[in-house]
Formats: C-alpha cells, structure tokens, sequence
C-alpha cells in the first residue's frame, strides 16, 4: 500500500509553490484562498516540516518546500504528459490563438485564410495584445506567438519561428531626395524605431562601426506602426522584414542598401503552448501549418 497524502493537497502545494501564492493557486484550481491554505497546511502537518514561509502578500518556499517541488514538478509533467494522450483528438473543435498585434496584423492574419480551409473543422478563435499570456493561468487561450526574447514559463514549450533579419527600410521617394552610399549617410536621416523591437539603431550602427550620436529618435511602441512611419516618408525604420513583406512586395519600401550592408538575424517570434496539450488535434494542425508557411519546423527554443 502506498504511503501518500492527499493528492488534493499535493496538487494545492505544487500550485502555490509554482506561482508564489495562495490567491494565485486558488484562483488557478477555482478554490478558495482558505481552501489553499487548509491543503498545504494539512501537507505540512503530514511531512512533519514547514513548507512555506508566508508573508503578507505573498509566500515562499521553505528548503524543505523547494525539496519537495523539486520532485512534484515533474510528477504532475507526467500525469499530465498521460492523461493527454487519452484525450480525445476532437475535444478541441476550436483552438484560440493569441499573438502580438503587429504580427497579427502584418503576418498571421493574411495567411489565415490557408489554414481555415485546410481544416475547415477547426474553429480559430483569434485575440492580439502586447502583453504576454500566461498560459498556465488563462485555459482559455491554447497557442500564444509571442515576440522580442522568449518566455519561459514552467509547463509551456516554447518554439521559435525561424530567424528573421531586421533592416533599415524607407520609401523610395526619400532615397531619390537622399542617397545612402554608406551608414554614415544613414545619420543624416530620422532614424525610427520599434520599441519592442530587440534590435535597436545602437546594434545597427556597432555592427557596421560607426557610434551613433547620443540624441532621441522616433519610436513606436508596434512594429507595424514603425512601417507605415516609413512609407509615409517620415524616415528610416528598423524593422524586421517579416512586418514589411508586402510594403516591400508593393514597392512602398525599399531595403536601404541594396543588400550591402550587414544584415542582423535572430529569433524574434515564438510559438508557445502547454506540453500537456502537445497532443491535442487544433494544436499538432496549427504547427504543421506554421511549418509549412515558414518552410522550416519550429526550432525549439525551450521548454520548463
């Protein structure tokens, strides 16, 4: 017979402890805050040890409660990895998707139209902010794209879609009134940034050896917004190519240089999901779908 406590409140202690709280864990397992609190308290009293350190708004973990967690954390990974695999393929008839504006706007949403008939029995059900999803927190979002560095967030695989290069793109019309025959030529011009953007015009200038002058410039706090600045003439954007694609295939920006200058490449956008819905049909289809657009399978970029 094995010697264990309730899994109940096995399940309230792995919560709390993961998200540093009682309020957090409750509202997670739709207890009550008390509820939590009875739970690990009964745990404690079983294992004979504190386990938390409880401050007034918040708690933390005993070395004895990190011991533990240590070892819950992948126990609960997995059940949950088993139990995903009975789940039924069709249980998730829509899948919502979640992602950063600009690339919503800019990427996504033109080539949606592929994927809604090549699964015409999925449902997308769309949203878009700037501020990241905590997937562990709100069930209701299934796959989140996020941009700039990759989150890590216990629980949650985190793939990157591709590398993509960031460039300095500006309107035809403003290199007929300015040639750019080296960066130099670049300072002379209003230089517009992507707040959000990891590359910025310092990291541009130091890969071609020039310093940057110590002055403010235009920015933007949505790469697309940083886009239409440039065709509107207003100046040079440092984007990534991926928020200019059809400005670019249109004619209305230009890729100052003609390709002779040094191009910065990284990851910029990530597709995250829980690892116990790896298996579920919406997601698997989505991926492959990604896949397919980008002509490359997601590299992984971690997972917690």
């Amino acid at each position: 017979m094995r010697k264990l406590p309730s899994f109940f409140s096995l399940r309230a202690f792995e919560a709390a402890a993961r998200l540093g709280s009682f309020t957090l864990a409750a509202d997670e397992l739709h207890l009550t805050t008390s509820a939590i609190s009875h739970q690990v308290r009964a745990l404690e009293e079983w294992c004979g040890k504190d386990l938390f350190i409880r401050q007034t708004r918040r708690v933390t973990l005993t070395m004895e409660g990190q011991l533990l967690l240590n070892k819950l954390s992948p126990a609960f990974d997995a059940i949950e990895d088993a139990c995903a695999v009975f789940r039924q393929a069709d249980e998730r008839a829509v899948l919502a998707v979640h992602c950063a504006p600009s690339f919503a706007s800019k990427w996504l949403s033109p080539r949606l139209g592929q994927f809604m008939q090549a699964h015409p029995a999925i449902t997308l059900q769309m949203s878009s902010s700037a501020e990241p999803i905590d997937l562990q927190r709100d069930s209701g979002i299934d796959i989140d794209i996020t941009y700039g560095a990759p989150p890590h967030r216990e629980g949650v695989i985190v793939e990157a879609l591709g590398t993509e290069p960031t460039l300095p793109l500006c309107s035809p019309a403003l290199l007929q009134r300015h040639a750019v025959r080296g960066p130099l030529d670049l300072l002379e011009l209003t230089l517009i940034e992507s707040k959000l953007n990891p590359v910025r015009w310092k990291d541009w200038f130091d890969l071609h050896g020039v310093r940057l002058p110590a002055r403010a410039h235009p920015s933007f706090d949505r790469g697309s917004l940083a886009v239409a600045a440039a065709v509107d003439g207003l100046g040079v954007a440092l984007e990534t190519a991926r928020f200019a694609e059809a400005e670019l295939a249109r004619g209305d920006l230009v890729i100052v240089g003609n390709g002779e200058f040094r191009t910065i490449e990284q990851e910029m956008h990530f597709l995250c999901y829980r690892r116990g819905d790896a298996g579920m049909r919406g997601i698997k289809a989505f991926r492959e779908w990604v896949r397919g657009v980008t002509g490359d399978a997601p590299a992984a970029a971690g997972t917690a």
